[in-house]
């Protein structure tokens, strides 16, 4: 299984898991025309995409999926409830509109979803399975869940929100009902919450991480390397060998996973 971020940031998210000859995107924040460029770029043939799956409704998320669905011809998949909130549903084909299942399969990936807590009506994480490999996938969400604890497990690979510096938060230049909301349970993960979470998720043995969504405003690459290294160091002299940051605008690096 093959995993990169085309782009990670409060700008704009997607991301692209490979399998084979099959390929799908987790969330569409950029533009269509965009998101075929950079897959283009990276030597990959669009047409090998067979869905887009969304996480929630933000912006950030879903930017350009109805543009990329109706070019490419592949189903964009989101929760009940996010369907009802976002802006394209009326307009997007039935045919190219699916739910998210228990028992979803897309050619060899299967899935295992967890909540998660942010903003949105129904945002959720989720595991991508393929080729015996497990990949956990989880952004914006403001507290650790139930639902996070119990599905990111066994896991061979991660990527992880890790969107603010606490400091940079308190002292940057964001109005203070935004402050409120980035830092509240029902927003994004700090530096910290992220360190902690690793801890908790790898007692054992370390496994590749990307830390994903960074606030351009709020954080920086360095910030959120520093703070979450820790947590890994404890499993391993190269914390360096397992931990990764995603860029905002360019792609991550691309993990064989």
């Amino acid at each position: 299984m093959e995993f990169f971020t085309l782009a990670s940031s409060s700008a704009g998210n997607c991301a692209f898991v490979k399998s084979g000859d099959t390929a799908i995107l987790i969330d569409a924040g950029i533009s269509a025309a965009r998101i075929e460029q950079t897959l283009r770029a990276q030597g990959e043939d669009p047409a090998c995409v067979v869905a887009l799956l969304l996480t929630h409704e933000h912006t950030d998320h879903i930017a350009g999926a109805a543009r990329l669905a109706e070019k490419l011809g592949i189903p964009v998949l989101a929760s009940p409830k996010t369907w009802g909130a976002l802006p394209f549903a009326a307009e997007l084909p039935e045919s190219l509109k699916r739910e998210f299942t228990y028992d979803l399969r897309l050619g060899p990936f299967t899935f295992e979803f967890c909540k998660t807590s942010h903003d949105a009506v129904q945002p959720v994480g989720l595991v991508v399975r393929a080729e015996g490999r497990r990949l956990g996938y989880v952004t914006d969400t403001g507290a650790v869940t139930r639902g996070m604890l119990h599905t990111l497990r066994e896991l061979d690979a991660l990527v992880l929100e890790a969107n603010h510096d606490r400091r940079m938060l308190a002292e940057g230049p964001y109005a203070p009902f935004l402050k409120r909301r980035v830092a509240g349970e029902r927003g994004h993960l700090a530096n910290d919450q992220t360190a902690a979470l690793l801890a908790s998720l790898l007692p054992d043995k370390p496994c590749p991480v990307m830390l994903a969504h960074l606030s351009e405003t709020n954080n920086t690459p360095e910030a959120a390397y520093r703070a979450v290294a820790p947590a890994l160091r404890r499993l391993t002299e190269r914390p360096e060998d397992w931990l990764t940051v995603a860029p905002a605008h360019e792609p991550s690096v691309r993990w064989q996973i």
